[in-house]
């Protein structure tokens, strides 16, 4: 095993580990001072800065990992690993999978040849909080975080794990970052009463009592969920063949 110091010296992890950084670092500085930029820049100007500096953060995680491999090995992966690593896979695939349009079950009778699931659609009751966001008010960013934190648990490579963990530290920052701009009625708002009965984190709300965890099975897309649950299947064995 390589000591630290040269672990954080290889190309592939300095590259997607500093790329994410980077990543978090000008999307909470653009959004934060929005309106200063647009009037140095215009709205243009603002728009082609952002994708920009987005772009070269994200391009640098992806060089990274293609020009310089998955980065040196610094453990071993044995059951634990895999099997936590696997959990939480799973937990961000049903979250992906369920941030999609219900699927319809050609199982059953009232099967009409659409892969949309159209009754369920039109039986959805729009409420303050469903589905997700019982679990978490980002379930787009913390689905890819969960499946970040997957990866990053099963991978024995130091720079697989450093791009992986971009995605969890992106969830965090940029979604508590969000809550702040959104406490202040910028782009969005978020009301007392909203935050007091959900979390910004992950099962936060739902351990404390403030959400309950049978209307959450209750509302999670059947379809979906199962064919999640074959995608982290496939993701585990994918990682034990490595």
């Amino acid at each position: 095993m390589l000591p630290p110091a040269q672990v954080l010296a290889h190309p592939s992890v300095y590259l997607c580990g500093g790329g994410w950084l980077f990543f978090v670092a000008e999307n909470a500085v653009l959004s934060e001072n929005r309106q200063v930029f647009i009037d140095r820049l215009g709205d243009r100007g603002y728009k082609s800065c952002y994708g920009l500096l987005s772009t070269c953060s994200l391009a640098s995680v992806a060089y990274g990992l293609w020009r310089h491999g998955p980065g040196p090995r610094v453990r071993t992966v044995g059951p634990p690993s895999l099997a936590l690593g696997s959990a939480l896979t799973c937990v961000g695939l049903v979250g992906a999978f369920n941030l999609a349009p219900a699927l319809a079950n050609p199982m059953s009778d009232d099967f009409t040849g659409c892969p949309l699931d159209l009754k369920a659609a039109r039986a959805e009751k729009p409420t303050d909080v469903v589905g997700l966001e019982r679990v978490t008010r980002h379930p787009q960013f913390w689905s890819l975080g969960f499946l970040g934190l997957g990866c990053a648990a099963m991978t024995p490579f130091a720079g697989t794990a450093a791009a992986a963990l971009g995605f969890p530290l992106v969830a965090l920052v940029n979604g508590t970052h969000l809550d702040s701009r959104h406490r202040r009625g910028m782009g969005g708002s978020l009301s007392v009463e909203r935050e007091a009965k959900t979390s910004g984190v992950p099962f936060v709300a739902l351990l404390r009592g403030r959400q309950a965890w049978a209307p959450l099975l209750d509302e999670l897309k059947p379809v979906n969920s199962v064919l999640a649950l074959g995608a982290s299947a496939a993701v585990f064995v994918a990682f034990v063949a490595t």
